[in-house]
């Protein structure tokens, strides 16, 4: 049955939790107290005019802002909890949804595709998210609730005033989308093709030959420029655009001030309540500029969530099973030599009997790890699969990472590498043991595929390993591929 694609709305659903409508309550809470502020300062500009300052004026607008600042870390929390969540439910229905598909441990093109989703593009993704949720609606609550205190305190053109501004910003964004997205574009492919040069260097610095170098260096020295020339006009293009956002929507506001400034000229605590809010206006102004830029950045981010949508259900190759060789295998059991020449064939030889061990013997090439893999497929839960490539996680390396995952001074993700076994402390030949061990003492499946399991074993530990694969072939079904087996 063919399964149906995740969205990336699915996904998305997966913030909606408690967390996130407390997030967003403290944020209702956090604007509603900044703009408090905005009226305690627009009355205590009135007072001072009439009867001279209070210092409990000053002590109730410390409370209202330093309220708003508290509230807002608190919602900070419950967004944390919210992202963790989802991307914890994506893990949850990354594991359910592709339990079984064996094949895709032997497909390189589909692990070097999904696997950066697991390892932290996903996780970035969801917090992206998040972060951008939090920062739009933080700036459209606090505009909200401060152009309202300002229309009702000082004149109701004002919120209009902020709703025109908000608009042209809006027109301004669509007008100019795409060049400045031809822009960016352009210094992303200008990026690429440095980065594709970088890669070369490797072979042309180490090689010691002149020639390949001189060329290497007047390549990478011309992208380098282009690659320059790309990114100034990008920047440009962008900086350029937040400069003009910032001054039509200064324009905007600050007409409107004028316009009401003048028909109010003997109205002196209403001028007072102008001129202490002209700050927050201005503050006002930006926060315009940065909700309307946002969106960009927010369809930016939920494309990249498509990305991670689509990468959640990887298929195996449908031509898998044709990689296997039959003609170059001999299923060997004892004394005797079985020959097949399909997967039925080799899946009932293995289902023959429920006791025993059977070498997969061939030459490299032939398929014999494929054909383990499309057994376990068949088989499903009722067989347990040790692959080659042994990432499988045991109790004896509980805690203990394959990866660090680091942070650098820009809050990229740098992977650093090192391997399991320095960790542990063993040898590869140790941990290959001790994960057999735990094999056979802590599982019990009806059929054992196992695929090169004395490699990396010296003739001490191998002799260990093959009385422990005995052991298991006293009580289930042992496929086995192993160094000792192999064709001549």
């Amino acid at each position: 049955m063919q399964e149906r694609q995740i969205s990336r709305f699915d996904l998305a659903r997966y913030l909606l939790s408690p967390s996130l409508f407390v997030m967003v309550v403290l944020m209702v809470v956090e604007a509603m107290l900044a703009a408090a502020t905005t009226w305690l300062v627009i009355n205590a500009g009135r007072r001072v005019a009439v009867v001279g300052f209070l210092l409990i004026d000053l002590v109730w607008i410390l409370s209202a802002q330093s309220a708003s600042y508290v509230v807002g870390v608190i919602s900070w929390v419950f967004a944390e909890r919210a992202g963790y969540r989802g991307f914890g439910r994506y893990m949850l229905r990354f594991a359910r949804e592709n339990r079984g598909k064996v094949k895709l441990l032997n497909e390189k093109p589909a692990r070097e595709q999904v696997e950066p989703f697991l390892t932290g593009e996903t996780f970035q993704c969801f917090f992206n998210v998040m972060y951008e949720l939090e920062f739009a609606l933080k700036l459209f609550l606090g505009l909200v609730f401060n152009a309202l205190v300002l229309g009702a305190e000082i004149d109701a053109s004002l919120p209009f005033a902020y709703v025109g501004a908000f608009g042209a910003l809006l027109l301004m964004q669509w007008v100019l989308q795409k060049p400045i997205a031809h822009a960016y574009l352009e210094n992303q492919r200008m990026n690429n093709r440095i980065t594709a040069q970088g890669y070369t260097a490797w072979d042309n610095i180490f090689s010691g030959n002149r020639y390949n170098l001189r060329l290497w260096l007047f390549g990478f020295k011309s992208r380098l420029r282009e690659g320059l020339t790309a990114q100034i006009r990008a920047i440009v293009a962008r900086e350029g655009m937040s400069a003009m956002s910032g001054i039509v929507s200064l324009a905007i506001v600050f007409a409107t001030i004028t316009v009401v400034a003048m028909h109010n000229v003997g109205d002196t605590a209403l001028l007072v309540g102008l001129a202490t809010t002209l700050p927050r206006q201005i503050e006002m102004t930006y926060e315009l500029h940065l909700l309307a830029t946002g969106w960009n950045d927010f369809i930016a981010i939920w494309t990249r969530f498509g990305g991670v949508a689509a990468n959640m259900q990887p298929q195996p190759d449908v031509d898998f099973d044709r990689r296997i060789k039959f003609d170059k295998l001999v299923l060997r059991e004892g004394e005797d030599a079985h020959v097949v020449s399909s997967l039925g064939d080799a899946l009932r030889i293995a289902q023959a009997r429920k006791t025993g061990r059977i070498n997969v013997r061939g030459g490299n090439g032939a398929g014999k790890s494929s054909l383990l893999a499309s057994l376990k497929t068949e088989m499903k839960k009722h067989a347990y699969y040790w692959p080659t490539t042994d990432r499988l996680s045991f109790h004896f390396t509980s805690g203990v990472d394959p990866v660090d995952v680091e942070g650098d001074d820009e809050n990229e993700v740098v992977v650093v590498a090192e391997s399991m076994d320095k960790k542990l402390g063993f040898s590869s030949g140790e941990r290959q043991l001790k994960s057999l061990q735990e094999i056979v003492e802590c599982t019990d499946a009806d059929v054992y595929l196992l695929d090169e399991w004395d490699a990396n074993l010296d003739a001490t530990n191998k002799a260990k390993a093959d009385a422990l694969v005995d052991e298991l072939a006293r009580r289930a079904r042992v496929i086995e591929i192993s160094h000792r087996d192999r064709a001549a």
